[in-house]
């Protein structure tokens, strides 16, 4: 009878056994899943200094969708705020199914990034009103990372002025550079309203890295107007930064006012090509205001680079017409530079005139550069095209010149002098708008 008992037994036992393994259970002592260890695995690799490996985690933890989500919660709760970043970071990828976790640690009174889950809420959309005031907070009173990453969540939120504009004004006077830049851009983003208090931030000592107040500004383009004079001041007085991001400002919004144009006209003659070669285009664009001043510089002869003047002048096109002389003059007595850019402002402003065809081919033929020059007169010869038919013999000799940029520009304009309707593209000839 016990016999039968204990084969009854070890029966049931086999069954059941089997029933558990079939069914992809296991027996006691089971360890973790093999998958538990894989996402263990990942949310250590995430948190690792190498960048590859972190980022390779993260998108494996992102095609693990709401399989890595309660996971990546934990990691959020832990010491460690670089990976809890990161955390948010692929809960953000994640997206919807991340949103109860980010929730959850969002309002546990004893989580300490609160603004990671915040700003990754943020993301995810459309942001709740905890989401919000906590961003605010964070803006206000978060060590300088977390303010960096309140307002940039904030900024991007699409928020009603009044709800931000006054944080992200209080936010621009911050010491730390990357808080004011998100700021700026936060209150840019807000729209047209942003524009009065960008301009008074531009006057504003309190505001410590103001060219990110210049640069925003920029993105309204002529609606910001009044900011000519906070700009026109930045441009003399800022420091290299801050002048750089004015007379980008400037060409951007293309500021008409005398102080404007003598501003960058003065900036011209400066040692940064960055800044001389943006205002020769920021002048260009203004046009016809400027083309008396500039026909004045280049008269100067304290002027220190003419070249750009005319650089200017071209940018300004027909307008210029008047430039002719002033131009002629360049190309006759300035360096090669000067004398190449004159080229070009004269294919530009007066091109039709049979003395600037002359004188264009008496710089292919005679021009002591070795071939820069010669190259310029023979595309501006080319952009002519009909006027200057005169000028094909001197470009088929031209053809015989040593450098091949000078026998390709000669052989581009023969062939539009003849077949104006086949004239290169403008982005396909050396265009010193765009190249210089």
């Amino acid at each position: 009878m016990i016999d039968g008992m204990k084969k009854f037994t070890h029966t049931v036992i086999a069954i059941v056994a089997a029933g558990l393994l079939s069914a992809g259970g296991c027996l006691s002592g089971c360890g973790p899943k093999k998958s538990d260890d894989n996402t263990a695995k990942l949310i250590e690799q995430l948190g690792s200094d190498n960048e590859d490996t972190h980022l390779q985690a993260a998108w494996k933890l992102t095609q693990m969708k709401s399989g890595a989500v309660a996971a990546l919660g934990e990691a959020l709760r832990g010491r460690d705020r670089i990976l809890a970043q990161r955390a948010g970071k692929v809960l953000v990828n994640i997206g919807p199914p991340a949103v109860g976790t980010l929730t959850e640690a969002l309002n546990d009174s004893e989580f300490r990034w609160d603004y990671i889950a915040a700003a990754a809420l943020a993301r995810i959309g459309p942001p709740s009103k905890p989401v919000v005031d906590t961003l605010i907070a964070t803006l206000k009173s978060g060590d300088p990372e977390a303010r960096a990453m309140a307002a940039d969540a904030l900024g991007g939120l699409g928020l009603p002025p009044a709800t931000v504009v006054v944080p992200f004004l209080k936010a621009l006077r911050d010491d730390e550079e990357a808080v004011c830049q998100a700021a700026a851009i936060g209150l840019a983003n807000t729209g047209k309203d942003a524009i009065e208090p960008l301009i008074h931030a531009l006057g504003d000592s309190r505001v410590k890295y103001r060219r990110h107040v210049a640069l925003v500004l920029a993105r309204f383009g002529p609606d910001a107007t009044g900011a000519a004079g906070g700009l026109v001041s930045m441009l003399k007085n800022g420091d290299a930064k801050q002048r750089s991001a004015a007379v980008f400002a400037l060409e951007k919004i293309r500021v008409q006012s005398p102080a404007a144009i003598s501003a960058l006209i003065e900036t011209l003659s400066g040692d940064d090509n960055y800044r001389s070669e943006r205002a020769a285009r920021a002048l260009g664009l203004i046009g016809p205001p400027a083309v008396k001043p500039l026909i004045e510089a280049l008269g100067d002869n304290n002027t220190r680079r003419p070249g750009l003047v005319a650089l200017a002048l071209a940018g300004a096109g027909a307008s210029a017409h008047e430039a002719t002389d002033a131009l002629l003059g360049l190309l006759k007595n300035g360096d090669e530079d000067a004398r190449g850019l004159a080229v070009f402002a004269l294919s530009r402003t007066s091109k039709s005139e049979a003395k600037v065809i002359s004188a264009l081919v008496g710089a292919l033929e005679n021009d002591p550069s070795e071939y820069s020059v010669r190259m310029y007169a023979a595309e501006a010869l080319g952009r002519i095209s009909p006027p200057a038919k005169g000028a094909i013999p001197a470009l088929t000799e031209a053809m015989k010149h040593p450098h091949e940029s000078v026998r390709q520009a000669a052989a581009e304009a023969i062939e539009n002098i003849k077949s104006p309707t086949t004239r290169p593209a403008p982005e396909q000839c050396n265009d010193p708008l765009h190249s210089h």
